[in-house]
């Protein structure tokens, strides 16, 4: 049975509520909304098959009867799920705790996922779990619907992250006179002080953006002072390898309050935030400007491409702007130990030749590297530097280094 003919299907997005640290106007508890489509954490399973999210946390509008109670809407326990009184105009929602960035769900029906499903849903969030509770819309305004063909574990990726402690799931459409769900709710818990590149050319620049963990909310940078002292502090916090190549401003429209004005980094600290900055219940920023950023790969910074893996692959360097590979004459262990090294890990396990992790694309950058192995940096190894490498990327080198 499926749901009255009249149910409109709609497309969305997510609306992200953010506030931010130190504020440039009033903010209520009802935050504003925003858009996020990325963040700056591994996401994965938040509790609901492995036990983490304990049963009182996991609530639904109506219940068929105690076999089919909310908490057995567990992904991958049982076989049945939770079952409402009546399909239609239900919802089931869990309280994940704390304020998480929401990815997307496992969606489940019944044990053999042949019938028994919910075919489409929407889903709402709240930070509070009363009366804030919103739709996923997208930038239009319009409801998401999401789809699903069985009943097998499918999953089901948001478009853009939402910031909220409880997630709630609406049936609107399904295969049988009733339906079972069960379920994972998949996301991170985003670390204080974590930074964002936003509405940018690339994954490289854009608006920067920061989080604060006690509201659980983002904000902008004000562009008065900003300079590439700062930026630079930005793009290593992005990204320990990355340096800053402009530092900007951009005087585009966001709803985001101002959490940083006037910072002023000395370049020695690790994040952001930790620089110096003014910092007052309603900051101002009398350019109403927010601080931009493009970040570039430091010179002579390497790569694993390939493998499977971050701790092997086909070694790739940042030379003229671009990412080239290294050619395999003379390649051998001390190399791939100062490129294993340099990239975090204790030593190498193996010197890999041949294109062993398959051919790169770009250009070639290196030929004949000798590092006696106690290099620091990958850069200060000699090779032949008198003629352009004549090697193709059938020779391209890889390594293999130790992860423990």
């Amino acid at each position: 049975m499926m749901a009255p003919p009249y149910c409109t299907i709609l497309t969305a997005l997510v609306v992200v509520v953010l506030t931010g640290l130190c504020f440039a106007h009033p903010v209520s508890n009802t935050p504003a909304p925003a858009r996020r489509t990325s963040v700056p954490c591994v996401s994965g399973p938040l509790g609901m098959e492995s036990g983490a999210i304990q049963d009182s946390r996991i609530t639904a509008s109506s219940v068929y009867g105690s076999s089919f109670a909310p908490n057995t809407a567990r992904l991958n326990v049982g076989s049945n799920g939770w079952i409402p009184s009546t399909p239609a105009d239900q919802w089931i929602q869990v309280d994940l705790g704390r304020h998480v960035a929401i990815t997307g769900v496992v969606i489940q029906g019944y044990s053999t996922g042949s019938s028994h499903y919910i075919t489409a849903f929407t889903v709402q969030y709240s930070a509070s779990g009363g009366s804030d509770w919103q739709d996923l819309r997208n930038a239009d305004g319009d409801i998401i619907r999401f789809s699903v063909s069985s009943g097998r574990p499918t999953n089901v990726t948001f478009p853009v992250v939402p910031m909220a402690r409880y997630l709630r799931i609406l049936p609107q459409i399904w295969d049988y006179t009733t339906y079972r769900v069960r379920f994972e709710v998949l996301g991170c818990r985003v670390s204080d002080g974590s930074l964002l590149l936003v509405d940018g050319e690339d994954a490289l620049s854009g608006r920067v953006e920061i989080y604060h963990e006690s509201t659980a909310t983002w904000g902008a940078v004000c562009s008065n002072g900003w300079d590439l002292s700062d930026a630079n502090i930005a793009c290593r916090q992005h990204h320990r390898f990355l340096e800053a190549v402009q530092a900007g401003a951009s005087s585009a429209e966001t709803d985001l309050p101002i959490v940083m004005n006037r910072v002023a980094c000395k370049g020695t600290e690790n994040r952001l935030v930790d620089c110096p900055f003014i910092c007052t219940d309603y900051q101002q920023c009398n350019s109403s400007r927010t601080a931009t950023v493009v970040c570039r790969p430091k010179m002579n910074t390497v790569r694993l491409v390939g493998g499977s893996n971050n701790s092997s692959g086909r070694v790739e360097v940042y030379r003229n702007n671009t990412w080239g590979s290294i050619c395999d004459n003379d390649w051998d262990i001390n190399d791939a130990a100062v490129v294993c090294r340099f990239l975090g890990f204790s030593g190498a396990q193996a010197a890999k030749s041949g294109a062993y992790f398959g051919q790169g694309s770009g250009p070639v950058h290196m030929d004949g590297v000798a590092c006696t192995g106690s290099e620091g940096n990958f850069g200060d190894c000699p090779s032949s530097c008198w003629a352009e490498p004549q090697c193709s990327h059938s020779q391209d080198v890889g390594v293999i280094c130790q992860s423990g």
